[in-house]
This record gives structure tokens, sequence and C-alpha cells, in this order.
């Protein structure tokens, strides 16, 4: 697996095809493997596409001080998407859009489009309390029940209806280790100190932010208000999916790769 080190984070990612670059950014308490078979999928269409294992996930080093940093992470994601042929697109789901949108608000000459999934820039409230709701999953219960516990919320109503079979597979393979469930109780936390409304204007790359219908988790309002802050930014809201959207849906696949690979 390549690594790349920054300030002397070490932070590993898988790379996968030839073409232009596109950096897959997790959520909550996941790496690389939250996207399973999709870095194959964009290099059969034609990019070069590393998902990344955040500082603080195993292999990647530790976190400093056991603290998340949104900062520290998107310049992480830079330095990864440093190594891999331009134009590069930063597509981060939920957790990964907001270190994605802290990346490309940053300006890098390495960040050259942005798709946000199921993702919002904007604190609320109701935000504020759902992130103390993974905080507490994490601090207070066995992590054996994480994956039940969280899978009504993960996926949407359709693809739980139609898919029973893949969401038991995913929760059997849903047990974190003592590393990723300090991971991400670190995340949880910062997640709730979070406010990105002040970096969508500093975005000035082209921008494309996708809700699942049946997102709730992250609401379908809440990404559009976020695309409704960065300039010129794109939105569209996928019926019949939730939070997990390039899983649960083709067509967000197709509208990224669509996305990702149209000239300015």
């Amino acid at each position: 697996m390549p690594t790349v080190d920054r300030a002397g984070r070490t932070i590993h990612f898988s790379r996968e095809g030839e073409g232009p670059g596109i950096v897959l950014v997790p959520g909550l308490g996941s790496g690389a493997r939250l996207f399973g078979t999709l870095p194959r999928r964009f290099a059969r269409a034609g990019f070069t596409c590393a998902a990344v294992d955040p500082v603080g996930l195993p292999p990647s080093a530790p976190l400093p001080d056991g603290a998340f940093d949104f900062v520290a992470a998107a310049r992480d994601v830079l330095a990864v998407a440093a190594t891999l042929p331009g134009p590069v697109a930063l597509v981060g789901t939920s957790l990964g859009g907001k270190v994605a949108l802290t990346a490309a608000a940053e300006g890098s000459p390495h960040c050259h489009k942005l798709v946000m999934l199921c993702s919002s820039a904007l604190q609320s409230p109701r935000g504020v309390r759902v992130y103390r709701f993974f905080e507490l999953l994490c601090a207070e219960v066995d992590g054996r029940w994480l994956g039940e516990l969280t899978a009504p919320f993960l996926f949407g109503e359709t693809f739980l209806r139609q898919r029973p079979g893949v969401v038991d597979d995913i929760m059997r393979s849903s047990k974190p280790s003592p590393e990723s469930r300090a991971f991400m109780h670190a995340q949880a936390k910062a997640l709730q100190a979070f406010d990105g409304e002040a970096l969508c204007p500093l975005v000035r790359v082209p921008t494309l932010c996708l809700a699942g219908a049946e997102d709730t988790l992250t609401l379908p309002s809440e990404v559009a208000a976020t695309a409704a802050r960065i300039p010129g930014a794109q939105h569209a809201c996928l019926p019949n999916a939730g939070h997990s959207l390039l899983l649960e849906s083709a067509s967000a696949f197709d509208q990224v790769v669509a996305f990702a690979r149209a000239t300015d």
C-alpha cells in the first residue's frame, strides 16, 4: 500500500488505475476499506483512484494527542492528491465530505474538483446531538453492537428492504478494533465543534453535492443548504437512497464519474 509523509504524519492509501485522479475520503470511523470495490470501478472508468486511511486509523500514523483535527486531515488528503495525476477530484462521504470541503477551501493546486456525498458544511442543534449520539456509542456501548445499532441510519429504507442480506454481511464485518473505536470517538467529538459555513465561499473549484432522499443522518435539506453556499455548486437529491449513497445508488456513481470527467 502506498504512503505519503506530511508534517511527521504517515498516511496510507490504496491506488488503482490510470488517468485523472480521484481521492476517496471516508466517513466516520472508516478508512479505505469502506469503499470496497469502488476504487476498482473508478479505475475501470478511466481514473487513478486513491482511497485514504486517515491518520488515527491503522495502518496510518496515530492521532497526535488522540485528537482529530479537520484542517490537519484535509492537508493529509491534499498530500495524497499531490501524488496523483491531475486534474484531481476530492470525493468525500459524510464526515469525509467535511474534510474534502476543508481541503478545497485551502485553494491548493492539487484539488481541482470537490464532491460531497451526504455531507453538510453547516452546524445545527440536531447535528450536534447526532454526533454526541455517536460519541456515546463509541464510549459506552460494547463494540460488537455498533454495526447493528447504526444500520438503521447508515442505509435508506429502500436498501434495507431490498438488500437485507448485503446489510447483514456488512454488519457482520463491522466489528471495530480498539484503535478504530478510539478513532471514531475522536472524530465524533470533533464533529460536534465543526462549522464549515465560512469555508463554503472560499471554494473556487467545481463542486457537486449529492443527497440521498432517504438519508436520516444528513438530511437532504442540509445538503441543499450547503450547496447553496458554495459558489456555482451543482446539487441533486437521489431517490430511493440513504446515507451510504455510492453503495445504494448506481446513479450516484454515474453522476460522480460524469462530473469528474467533465471539462471546465
